[in-house]
């Protein structure tokens, strides 16, 4: 039993890493963006993520990245679906980091 709680080093950076990465991709998407776009954004983000991830921790085989990327996937993906979203957190940091939303200056 105590060996299925040990997830070891790796896997729990990208367990947070994944769980905290809505937020900060939800500064990088924009909601007028389709689905598809945004999905496409977020899959590339967490292949960058895990591979970062997996340089600092000193892994540098495919393997482990892939596995990485994973992780960091479903744990986003989990977290977004399950608290981010529901909460409003993700939906106003897309709002408020839209141009579109952005106050307009005025020239004096």
């Amino acid at each position: 039993m105590n060996e299925f709680l040990n997830l070891g080093t790796p896997a729990l950076w990208a367990l947070a890493v994944g769980f905290f990465s809505p937020p900060v991709i939800s500064t990088i998407q924009q909601s007028r963006w389709s689905e598809r776009t945004q999905s496409l954004v977020a899959f590339g983000f967490y292949l960058v993520v895990a591979a970062v991830t997996a340089y600092v921790l000193g892994l540098f085989n495919a393997g482990d990245i892939f596995r990485l990327a994973l992780l960091i996937f479903l744990a986003a993906g989990t977290s977004y679906k399950t608290l981010w979203k529901p909460t409003g957190v993700s939906p106003a940091i897309e709002r408020v980091t839209s141009p579109n939303n952005a106050p307009e200056h005025r020239a004096e």
